[in-house]
């Protein structure tokens, strides 16, 4: 345990003097971008990425779910200006490599969506997509809508390829609680024919 917490320290400490070009003390955006670019088998990680995990470390969120409910889009901007501190390191890490784990299935679910190549889903294409998750059904303009409201962590009005996970993930979870509302069992492992 004491040497988990030593190997941890010196990663940390070894982060910070090789990407805090800023020596702000944390990691910028542009800092966590360069950072996870070296875990991201030879590829730069996108804006968005970056943007995404600074967001998802954020000091203000206690748990992601809660925090997509009642974040309003207006403090996005606060959120992400402010950089991933040497604590968080090991959760932005931890964010990073699982979405880095469901890429390839990501990607193919967004390129399939993402009729115009704009590298976002509008709503139009999410509910698309929910229609596809939902076994065919068309899903209810009003469930679109709030899981692109939720999801959209980013306040740009559409999905990124980072928010997809968050999105899918969030309307099986709503869907599951509003069938155990009405009586019924949850279903979110059987569903899922993306993920």
């Amino acid at each position: 345990m004491a040497e988990d917490r030593e190997e941890t320290r010196r990663y940390v400490a070894d982060v910070m003097k090789t990407w805090d070009k800023s020596k702000t003390g944390d990691l910028q955006t542009d800092e966590v971008k360069a950072w996870l670019s070296t875990v991201n088998d030879g590829k730069p990680v996108t804006d968005n990425e970056a943007q995404w995990v600074v967001y998802m470390c954020s000091s203000d969120m206690k748990e992601p779910t809660e925090n997509l409910q009642t974040v309003k889009k207006n403090t996005y901007l606060e959120i992400v200006n402010k950089s991933v501190r040497p604590g968080d390191l090991a959760k932005a890490l931890e964010h990073f490599m699982a979405y880095k784990k469901a890429r390839g299935i990501i990607e193919d679910t967004f390129h399939k969506f993402d009729t115009n190549k704009s590298n976002s889903l509008d709503t139009r294409q999410l509910g698309d997509l929910l229609k596809e998750l939902n076994e065919g059904e068309v899903v209810p303009e009003e469930e679109v809508n709030w899981v692109m409201h939720h999801a959209d962590v980013l306040g740009n009005n559409s999905i990124t390829k980072p928010e997809l996970v968050i999105a899918i993930s969030l309307w099986y979870t709503r869907q599951d609680m509003l069938a155990q509302a009405a009586g019924g069992v949850g279903s979110m492992c059987g569903r899922c024919h993306i993920m």
